[in-house]
């Protein structure tokens, strides 16, 4: 056996060695893909309706305001929404939401038109907090079932029905 014919078989050994992955490869790098992309969607999904959810507090902001200078002037929270000057409840509509309920200071807002199907009809009660016994005091807001400092009171009812995970830690700006 001359020189050349050993090469040529050292270069069809190599050439068969480096066809690729086998099968058995290919369908563990799968199943490694699978399971990671498994683990990562719930994850994603939350984060997604969290930032929904954010963005309905955004819209929010003007109402919050509205109740904060009807308490500054009258030292008492309205008791709906013709009270603190805002429309009515079902003209209170945006993208993410499909009304706006003022209830004795406490703002529900319904989840909706193009929010997550999982979100859609939910409910987020913002709640103001005043310090008691000083009415003069800065008016801090609640996020749904969040429960006010000591020597501070929450208003109004607490009729979220979020899933805790979803619902913004702070209510603030």
């Amino acid at each position: 056996m001359n020189v050349t014919n050993k090469i040529e078989i050292l270069n069809d050994h190599r050439l068969k060695a480096n066809r690729g992955f086998t099968l058995m490869e290919l369908m563990v790098a799968v199943a490694i893909v699978g399971i990671l992309a498994t683990m990562a969607m719930p994850s994603f999904y939350i984060s997604r309706q969290r930032s929904e959810v954010a963005e309905v507090l955004r819209k929010a902001d003007t109402i919050r305001e509205d109740i904060s200078d009807y308490y500054n002037i009258n030292l008492s929270f309205p008791s709906d929404n013709h009270e603190a000057g805002v429309p009515e409840p079902d003209l209170l509509i945006g993208n993410k939401f499909s009304r706006i309920e003022i209830e004795d200071g406490a703002i529900h807002i319904t989840l909706g038109n193009k929010i997550s199907t999982p979100l859609r009809g939910k409910i987020l009660s913002l709640r103001p907090a005043i310090v008691s016994g000083s009415p003069k005091s800065p008016i801090a807001w609640l996020c749904g079932a969040d429960s006010p400092v000591s020597g501070m009171e929450a208003i109004g009812e607490n009729k979220t029905d979020l899933d805790d995970a979803i619902v913004p830690r702070s209510c603030d700006k």
